[in-house]
């Protein structure tokens, strides 16, 4: 099951929860007879539109994904290079590049990578060197390293070469997104 489905069912879901619960506050005291439903059909459709639409958006940026992955990091034995083969199928298409540390537990300084980015002939599309800074999500007061993305357009199909140096220790994950504005038969990597 895709997320893109996952957050359909789950909005209609609630939709049908509460569209449930209105209709019980209203028949607990008068029974049925007097049932209003003007306010649980409008939570049901409501929700259920909130649904489609996230629905529309997650699959479109799965169906624009032309490559991802959570590829291991180096942890400690830094500097290292962690090399992909990334497929180009639409040349001279905008091309969107994420790359994002991670790690399970929390993060408290800043984490430094290069990103190196390479055609079939070998020309450099991008050579940037990076400080992802830490950022603390307000829910779990959990931190984690901020993502870096560029957009570039490569003008040769087949493999390019990427290349992503972590450059500060304790790194255990590095997830790698490249999306191609022109794919249309793209898929997320799993727990994407």
């Amino acid at each position: 099951m895709t997320t893109s489905t996952i957050l359909f069912l789950t909005a209609t879901g609630c939709g049908l929860l509460f569209s449930a619960l209105a209709v019980y506050a209203q028949t607990r005291d008068a029974g049925f007879k007097r049932v209003r439903w003007t306010a649980p059909v409008a939570l049901l459709l409501g929700a259920t539109a909130f649904g489609g639409l996230a629905y529309l958006l997650d699959s479109g940026l799965a169906e624009k994904t032309l490559y991802e992955i959570d590829a291991e990091g180096p942890g400690a034995a830094v500097p290292a290079g962690i090399e992909f083969d990334v497929p180009v199928e639409h040349p001279g298409a905008v091309h969107d590049l994420l790359v994002a540390p991670t790690s399970d537990v929390d993060v408290d300084a800043p984490a430094e990578i290069r990103v190196q980015l390479s055609d079939p002939a070998g020309h450099v599309l991008l050579d940037r060197t990076e400080t992802l800074e830490p950022r603390c999500d307000g829910e779990t007061d959990r931190c984690d390293w901020d993502a870096w993305s560029a957009e570039f357009t490569p003008t040769t199909p087949g493999p390019h070469a990427l290349v992503v140096t972590v450059l500060t220790p304790g790194v255990p994950v590095v997830h790698v997104r490249v999306g191609d504005e022109q794919k249309t038969d793209g898929h997320r990597a799993p727990g994407y």
